[in-house]
């Protein structure tokens, strides 16, 4: 496997030491923490292909409507 050797700041070494855990390597909590990008168009296929259920289409709609409702929160 090749390697790389890179330099980081206290404040990025102290926050990546942060949130890894026991017996795990700096890699693997880089990988763990930081997740590949979305492929857009590929993500898209494959929803465009795969059909709904009833349930689900009710779902998206009542969270979609729900979202929308004005905010009771205070201005």
């Amino acid at each position: 496997m090749a390697t790389k050797t890179i330099t980081i700041d206290l404040d990025a070494y102290s926050r990546l030491k942060s949130v890894q855990t026991e017996n795990e390597s700096f890699s693997q909590t880089i990988k763990r923490a930081i997740q590949p990008r979305l492929d857009v168009d590929a993500y898209l296929g494959r929803i465009q292909s795969t059909a709904m259920s009833a349930a689900a289409v009710k779902a998206v709609r009542e969270h979609v409507t729900a979202r929308h409702r004005t905010s009771r929160r205070v201005r």
